[in-house]
């Protein structure tokens, strides 16, 4: 984690209500899901994955003009880690600061082939590795049902939004990730959470809790059937 994104999380830290504010309510949902798992980071690498997570969050929900205000709103001084552990408290966090930073999921790039914008599309949404998987959330990274995304180095991420804000997975994200055959085809099944839907008129990921969890099933099963 980087000092730009210590400065995003210490404006954030200083107004969680005005950072909220600027969010749309489907985008205030997923950040306050976000900031609960601070409470199950086992140490400070697990936290520094939660506050990778909010920044990529931040950065891909509040519009540009909002995002360089946030920036602006950090404090004159260049922040530190203390930061980080300042919010996570706030947020539940209570285990020793122990652990090494973590890796960012690669930044989106311009060009390429259209399949390559895609990949690097849902490569840039709010993922975990493996290894947080495990040892964050305490959940079985190689689960059937869970999407896992290889990147460009090889290393597998698991999008957020598959997880609650107590680290196990959501029970109607498994059963679609089952019913579109995730493990066949993950990359297809991600694109169709991540991507917006014409019967939702948003992306299925963002209808979750505000949607019926049947409804969003039946969604699902419209898929392939030529709509």
């Amino acid at each position: 984690m980087d000092a730009n994104d210590l400065s995003i999380l210490a404006a954030l830290t200083r107004d969680v209500d005005g950072v909220r504010n600027l969010l749309s309510e489907i985008d205030r949902r997923e950040l306050d899901r976000l900031l609960a798992m601070f409470a199950h980071a086992p140490d400070e690498q697990g936290a520094e994955a939660v506050g990778a997570a909010v920044v990529l969050h931040l950065m891909n929900s509040l519009p540009s003009g909002e995002r360089q205000r946030l920036r602006l709103r950090a404090p004159t001084a260049e922040p530190d880690r203390d930061v980080l552990r300042e919010l996570a408290a706030v947020f539940g966090y209570r285990q020793p600061a122990t652990g090494q930073p973590v890796d960012e999921p690669p930044p989106p790039a311009a060009g390429g082939t259209p399949w390559e914008r895609i990949r690097t599309r849902l490569l840039s949404e709010a993922s975990f590795s493996e290894e947080q998987v495990e040892l964050l959330l305490g959940q079985d990274p190689w689960h059937r049902h869970l999407i896992r995304l290889s990147d460009a180095t090889g290393e597998v991420r698991l999008p957020t939004f598959q997880f609650g804000p107590d680290g196990a997975p959501l029970p109607v994200v498994l059963s679609i990730n089952e019913e579109l055959r995730a493990d066949v085809d993950p990359w297809g099944v991600a694109d169709w959470w991540l991507g917006r839907n014409h019967w939702l008129d948003t992306p299925p990921a963002r209808a979750l809790g505000r949607v019926p969890d049947d409804e969003l099933i039946a969604v699902a099963r419209t898929v392939g059937e030529g709509y």
